[in-house]
């Protein structure tokens, strides 16, 4: 009897503990911030427009090089089938009914990696995604534009190499307006940055003395607004002293070794840090210029006192 009833007793409370978190260490403060983690903000919700959804999943499956042979299968299919019409509206219509089309091709799970996440990322997303203020990866900590606002930090800066019209590697500049993780089940979860770029060329330029300066008011490329959250790197604005409606592009604090054990940044960091100054034979000019008796980190507002 006194067994059955310690067998009863310890089945109670192994089922009253079930969903309760075990006595230990603490939860390390940058567990995930080199994989993606998010930080704060976070909210469940299901887009009003399930298409939306879709442009975002495709924006996904294009930055993935597992999806790549597929896309150009579509896109190379699409362009036979619609010769004489405009590249313009065949890149349009390739988007929208990519999704669909990769459905349709029931691809198997298979035995690799590779393999079961094509087939969860064909499948698509669920219908419900996760929105966050802040998110943690590669080492980087990301805002939102809105969060930004109300921080003493600047996060929301961000900078991606990626291909232009021409074919050229190009470095465009923006910020983030959302950041979304969509679901696709089996544990594989992707954020994805919405972002406001500034349109290049023409508003990014190198001065004289290679800064980077940006008009961030001079907005480009709205029709593609979503990048991979691992594809960009962390930048901040420092507004030009000799142009207010410019700003100066500084590379964003990255902290990977030492994280979670970690012990390469090369592991983590795609992108070289921006160099200042890169022509430091113009800066040489402007100091030879200056007034010698001119002391301009003096304060002149005080009242003189003798010590």
């Amino acid at each position: 009897m006194e067994g059955y009833t310690t067998e009863e007793v310890i089945e109670f409370c192994s089922d009253y503990i079930a969903d309760g978190k075990s006595i230990g260490l603490p939860i390390p403060l940058h567990q995930g911030r080199l994989r993606g983690t998010g930080r704060m903000g976070r909210k469940n919700f299901i887009p009003d427009d399930y298409n939306s959804l879709l442009e975002v999943h495709f924006s996904v499956l294009q930055g993935l090089a597992i999806a790549e042979p597929y896309i150009l299968e579509h896109l190379a299919d699409f362009r036979r089938k619609n010769q004489g019409r405009a590249e313009g509206w065949i890149m349009k219509e390739h988007r929208r009914s990519f999704a669909t089309w990769l459905i349709d091709r029931n691809i198997t799970e298979g035995d690799s990696t590779e393999e079961k996440s094509m087939n969860l990322l064909a499948s698509g997303p669920s219908i419900q995604a996760t929105s966050w203020q802040a998110y943690d990866i590669n080492g980087y900590t990301f805002y939102t534009k809105q969060k930004d606002k109300k921080s003493v930090a600047q996060n929301s800066g961000i900078r991606i190499e990626a291909l232009d019209p021409l074919g050229q590697n190009t470095t465009y500049f923006g910020f983030i307006e959302e950041i979304w993780e969509l679901d696709y089940g089996a544990r594989l979860q992707i954020p994805v940055f919405r972002c406001q770029w500034v349109k290049h060329p023409n508003g990014v330029t190198v001065d004289g003395y290679g800064l980077t300066t940006v008009d961030l008011n001079n907005v480009g490329h709205k029709d593609e607004p979503w990048v991979l959250a691992d594809r960009v790197a962390h930048v901040f604005y420092v507004v030009d002293p000799s142009n207010q409606k410019r700003h100066v592009v500084v590379s964003g604090k990255q902290r990977i070794v030492g994280v979670e054990k970690e012990v390469d940044d090369e592991n983590y960091n795609e992108y070289e840090e921006m160099a200042l100054f890169t022509r430091p034979e113009n800066i040489k000019y402007v100091e030879a210029a200056i007034d010698k008796s001119l002391k301009p980190y003096m304060r002149r507002n005080g009242n003189g006192k003798v010590v």
